[in-house]
């Protein structure tokens, strides 16, 4: 425990992980308020708007694993800023163009998607600063504006359902939040120093990775509410928002990681072993609850009304227990340049995504979801240490 760097990763992954363990709490508070303030089926609505929305905004997950990789690089942002804004309104207009379309697919209110939306015009900017800010390992100062980010969406959904129109009304609060977040960041940022440029071939690794890291936590959502009733759907994205605790707190883990791996390349290999151990203890502690008292867990978070998903909450679980082990795995690939480990995660999304379009109802979904998840689980465990030989001996 006395090589170089143990004290700073563990400190990180202390305020990191209580930061973000905190962030989990509000999201579970907004689940909560959300889902006893509108139902199933606005909760599905609600869930749905927010899915599409991050999908249209999925550059921003490319940007921040980009960001960490490349770290701030230039003392005045304002030509990145002006260009990451423009590209977000970008992003919303083609959201508008295609509200109609996504109204009739989804059976949601074409003003919605725009109402929504408007969190795309900082968002991309807000995101890299999230990044530069991981790679100077500031932790605090993340760790803070994750905090913050989900107390305003549960102070957002709180004040809506109180409200006339409480689904427009939180688009307009959510979207309200990210522009004050993004404000907060640029100060931040400011006092960041730069960093030396790192290669392309780094950075597209990077971005490639953020990209199936943000489909992850979408797909499935986003099937089940194009595919299932609208009761049906709101329960499956009920039962998402209680199962993606576990990734939820992978890509903490994976991020600090990262950074660390990034730092002090000769770190790696503890820093991934110790990584995996506080995932696995969390993560199993977690479904352990899931397999012994799901109707407790649905209840406390999700309310009586979505009882009927009770009986899937196990096996979503291990899903999603297996889909933060492939998160940490990318993490790592990041920092190795091993583009092999992010060609099967795309190859298992691509399973699970032809799995959950072949599936009936909400069960189907769920041995969809959990299946797909554990095989590309393995692959990315069984391909990893073909390449860690690889490299032992090359």
């Amino acid at each position: 425990m006395n090589q170089p760097g143990n004290g700073k990763f563990w400190a990180d992954n202390l305020i990191y992980g209580l930061a973000t363990a905190g962030a989990g709490v509000f999201n579970w508070l907004y689940a909560i308020v959300l889902a006893h303030g509108v139902g199933p089926i606005w909760y599905g609505g609600v869930s749905t708007l927010n899915n599409v929305v991050a999908i249209m905004t999925l550059p921003a997950s490319v940007i921040t694993l980009a960001a960490i990789r490349r770290g701030k690089p230039a003392e005045r942002l304002w030509r990145w800023r002006a260009a990451y804004g423009a590209s977000g309104m970008v992003l919303w207009a083609i959201l508008a163009g295609l509200a109609r379309f996504l109204s009739q697919t989804f059976h949601v209110a074409p003003g919605l998607f725009l109402l929504f939306g408007l969190s795309s015009w900082p968002v991309i900017d807000f995101a890299a600063n999230l990044g530069y800010l991981a790679r100077a390992r500031r932790y605090q100062w993340l760790g803070g504006l994750t905090m913050a980010g989900s107390g305003l969406s549960v102070a957002d959904v709180v004040i809506a359902i109180h409200l006339k129109n409480p689904v427009a009304a939180l688009g307009i609060l959510q979207s309200l939040s990210v522009w004050v977040l993004w404000a907060v960041s640029v100060r931040m940022v400011a006092s960041l120093t730069v960093e030396p440029p790192a290669s392309r071939r780094s950075i597209a690794l990077s971005a490639g990775v953020g990209v199936v890291q943000g489909l992850t936590t979408l797909t499935d959502g986003v099937v089940a509410k194009a595919r299932l009733a609208p009761e049906a759907a709101g329960l499956y994205n009920g039962l998402a928002t209680v199962g993606q605790a576990l990734p939820f707190a992978a890509a903490s883990l994976a991020l600090v990681m990262l950074t660390a791996m990034l730092e002090n390349p000769g770190g790696r290999k503890r820093w991934l072993r110790w990584t995996l151990a506080v995932y696995l203890a969390l993560g199993l502690g977690l479904e352990s609850l899931f397999l012994a008292v799901p109707h407790v867990v649905v209840q406390s978070v999700l309310g009586a009304r979505f009882d009927p998903v009770v009986p899937w909450l196990a096996a979503y679980g291990g899903g999603m227990l297996a889909l933060g082990t492939v998160l940490i795995f990318l993490a790592e690939a990041i920092a190795r340049g091993w583009w092999a480990l992010l060609a099967a995660a795309t190859a298992g999304m691509v399973l699970w995504v032809a799995l959950l379009l072949r599936a009936q109802g909400l069960g189907g979904l769920v041995h969809a979801t959990a299946l797909s998840l554990l095989f590309t689980a393995i692959g990315i465990v069984l391909l990893r240490t073909w390449l860690q030989h690889r490299a032992m001996t090359a």
